[in-house]
């Protein structure tokens, strides 16, 4: 079975520079440095095991990054030629990651805001002895009412924050 050759990546100098301060960057996020340090690498010319083995990382992520940019690489020359102050943005949009299903919400947007109305209103006019709401009785009152069948003091909280 013949093996895969890894994608070639050729990088402007503008490209460089900004991957570079990304790699070194101290207010940069941990997966933007990984991702910059693996695509800079490829520039270089190292295959796919001497940057796993570099950086101790899996095959698969040196997979996905270096096929991620390279198939991107057409928008970042459009955004050199075009509009290159937002280059950075773009090369960062590419070494982001990718939006996840996620389960679906477990409330509704009614029973949300509900919830948030119930907070809003005084206590003493659903006949209870307190004078302001905290989290749990919110928790109380919202399942007493039936807004919701159940639910946790953390995620009243959550969306008061909110």
């Amino acid at each position: 079975m013949p093996w895969k050759t890894a994608t070639k990546i050729e990088l402007s100098e503008k490209e460089k520079d900004i991957l570079t301060k990304m790699s070194t960057g101290t207010h940069a996020p941990m997966h933007f440095k990984m991702r910059a340090k693996i695509v800079l690498y490829a520039s270089r010319g190292y295959n796919n095991n001497e940057i796993e083995e570099t950086m101790g990382i899996s095959s698969k992520t040196v997979n996905r990054w270096r096929d991620r940019y390279s198939a991107m690489n057409e928008e970042i020359r459009r955004a050199e030629a075009e509009t290159p102050h937002k280059m950075r943005g773009a090369i960062e949009k590419i070494l982001s990651d990718e939006q996840r299903p996620g389960g679906p919400p477990t409330f509704t947007d009614e029973q949300v805001a509900a919830i948030i109305a119930l907070s809003c209103e005084d206590p003493s006019k659903f006949d209870l002895p307190f004078s302001h709401w905290t989290p749990q009785l919110l928790q109380i009152e919202a399942i007493k009412l039936g807004i919701v069948g159940g639910i946790s003091v953390r995620q009243i909280e959550r969306f008061l924050k909110r």
